[in-house]
Parts: structure tokens; sequence; C-alpha cells
């Protein structure tokens, strides 16, 4: 985070090269999602409710253009849902992982539960066979 001071004075902490990278791409993708649909740049801005300098700033891919402008962009170009499965949790293999390293070996049952699985508990013989078919579910 820019401090106050950086901030008051207009200076800009710079991104990280894979980002500018990303950014540039996004922009360049929305321009030509945009001509391909036969959109002039103030078509998209009157349909996304910004100004053509803004449009023009995110399809340059400049860092300051904010997220929401980009999301409705691709709303209007049709492809925000695909931005949306991209980031879907069961398509985040690290995270993943990362989940599946953190699972325990084993799974022990709590301490002073005698009972077994298929086994009726003590004093469970004259109730109703039908009350417990999803027990423990």
């Amino acid at each position: 985070m820019p401090s106050a001071e950086q901030k008051s004075l207009g200076l800009r902490v710079a991104s990280p090269r894979p980002v500018d990278r990303a950014l540039h791409r996004l922009g360049q993708n929305i321009s030509v999602a945009r001509r391909m649909r036969r959109l002039s740049q103030e078509d998209l801005a009157e349909r996304i409710g910004t100004s053509l300098s803004t449009v023009r700033r995110m399809e340059n891919g400049y860092p300051g253009t904010a997220l929401h402008t980009f999301l409705r962009a691709l709303h209007v170009l049709g492809r925000l849902d695909d931005l949306v499965k991209v980031m879907a949790t069961e398509n985040d293999t690290l995270g993943m992982e990362l989940m599946r390293e953190q699972l325990p070996q084993r799974v022990r049952a709590p301490r002073g539960n005698k009972s077994r699985v298929g086994r009726p508990a003590a004093g469970k013989e004259d109730a109703d066979p039908r009350a417990d078919e999803l027990e423990g579910f």
C-alpha cells in the first residue's frame, strides 16, 4: 500500500512485471472482443457507464483503471462468466493441493463412543428401525 506521503505526491508503487503484462493483455483482449462485436470505444463507454478516456486507458492496460470497469466491460462483451469460471474454487489447483496437505492421515472416533456402525447402541433395541436410517449423516 502506498503511504499517505506517496499518495499526496502522486507517486505510484511499481507493479510487478507479470501484473503489468496481464493488465496489458487483458486490455488488448477487451479491445479485440469489442472490435469483433463491431462496437466503437464510444459505444462500449456508453454501455458500461464510463467515459471514452477510461475505455482507452482500460484497453491500454492502465493500472489505475478500476476493477469494476473491467468487469462491466466483460459483462457487456458476454465474457464475465468466463472470468468467474476461471476463478472458481474447484479450478484453484494450488489451493486444493494445500487443502489436501492439511487433511489428517486418519480419523479416530471420539473417546467414550464405543458403539460401532451396524451395531445397535444399548437401549435402542425397541426403537423404530427407520428412525436411524441416516444416523451419522
